[in-house]
């Protein structure tokens, strides 16, 4: 058996699908995370589901050693130091406590990445109640522009661009005292180079490691991102020349070693900067919508890999895969505000193309919006496959161009 934590980016049941052939499958959720007690039911149809609201990782290990598993993988960032805490007690293969909170703790990370020689961008921490001059003292040393996000988060929630003092002040004074724990970090500049493209000038490294071996699964590309660091597109392979996927795999084997990683699924996001490939981040888990878009593109089910490496099976993938297609999965942003949903027109006249596998209706009419909310408040996920790149952008110009949403109760 192996158990696993999560999914909420993670196709259910193809990974229902991948553990037949495998194990049997635990489902973990915490209920106290948004979105996680929705999966419940869905969960149960493919094997028995245990919370972990509430539990600490004395009551979390009584309760999965009596399952007696023999793997353990997450699908989330939330609670993967309580989980490594528990592998560890029950000697099954996971990050080590200590890699964990370096992938989960973002400040933490960017040191590692640092003492490890890599080139990070100057970062400190921005806690709720710091004084004004604490805050001087962050800011002459990160510069503007700077990039304001949680310490621990993923998806772009609570994540801005600041260009200059008044714009950060305004920017914690909206979050709010409540807001998490922030950090400041320095802004990766664009590469000149890149202008023009149609792309955005960054990809992931969709990665495993089994027992300390690297396999580099693929590299994702991504379309322009809307306001607030939001993701619109992304797509497997990423269009990029020899020299410039040779730079990034380089630099994510590096960053894999840095952290200290020997066991599980890494995504780790690199961007092209005038002096280079940098590290934007890694983290310890499956890409959202990575699964999805590996079958398409190179007929490999991610989901059967991350068990087999779960379970302490030697894995190696002698990567990039070579593909057939272009796998994708688009997201509809709705604009930088606070709002109400009232209509959704075009979604049919989309989805009637061939390129076109899913649509699936994230925000509909009704659904309020919290312009904080990061890529994660997308009103529509699309997901589909193309023969080439021409046919990769049609697509996604098509969405943008047929799709159009109404929006009631504007505010911010």
């Amino acid at each position: 058996m192996a158990v696993g934590y999560g999914p909420r980016c993670v196709p259910v049941m193809q990974l229902a699908e991948a553990a037949a052939g495998v194990c049997d499958l635990l489902w973990m959720i915490d209920t106290a995370v948004p979105g996680m007690s929705e999966m419940a039911d869905l969960l149960n149809r493919f094997g028995p589901v245990v919370d972990l609201a509430g539990m600490n990782v004395e009551q979390t290990f009584k309760t999965l050693a009596d399952w007696e598993p023999d793997g353990m993988t997450t699908y989330l960032d939330a609670r993967m130091i309580q989980l490594s805490c528990v592998a560890e007690d029950l000697g099954l293969p996971f990050h080590s406590p200590a890699t964990a909170g370096a992938l989960t703790d973002k400040a933490r990370q960017r040191r590692a990445l640092a003492d490890a020689g890599l080139d990070m961008p100057p970062c400190h921490l921005v806690r709720r109640h710091q004084s004004p001059h604490e805050l001087s003292g962050a800011v002459a040393e990160v510069g503007w522009p700077a990039v304001l996000k949680p310490r621990s988060a993923q998806g772009s929630r609570y994540t801005f661009l600041a260009r200059d003092r008044a714009e950060l002040d305004n920017l914690l004074v909206a979050l709010g005292p409540n807001r998490p724990n922030m950090i400041l970090e320095g802004y990766l500049p664009d590469d000149p180079a890149r202008d023009g493209d149609p792309y955005a000038g960054y990809v992931s490294v969709e990665s495993l490691v089994a027992d300390g071996v690297i396999s580099h699964l693929a590299l994702t590309g991504r379309f322009p991102p809307a306001e607030n660091f939001r993701e619109t597109g992304f797509f497997i392979p990423a269009a990029l020349d020899a020299e410039s996927r040779s730079a990034v795999l380089d630099l994510a084997t590096q960053a894999i070693h840095a952290l200290g990683v020997q066991t599980g699924c890494l995504h780790t996001e690199v961007k092209f900067t005038p002096d280079g490939p940098r590290i934007i981040e890694v983290n310890g888990r499956v890409g959202g919508g990575v699964p999805e878009m590996l079958e398409r593109a190179a007929g490999v089910s991610l989901l059967d890999l991350t068990l087999q490496v779960a379970l302490g099976e030697p894995v190696f993938v002698d990567g990039p895969l070579a593909t057939d297609r272009i796998g994708y999965r688009f997201f509809l942003q709705p604009p930088t505000v606070s709002a109400t949903v009232t209509a959704i027109d075009g979604i049919n006249d989309f989805s009637d193309h061939a390129e076109v596998d899913t649509v699936s209706l994230h925000q509909g009419p009704g659904a309020t919006l919290d312009w904080r909310d990061g890529s994660g408040n997308h009103i529509v996920a699309v997901v589909g496959s193309t023969d080439d790149e021409a046919q990769l952008q049609a697509a996604y110009r098509l969405l943008h161009q047929k799709v159009t949403v109404t929006y009631t109760d504007v505010r911010h």
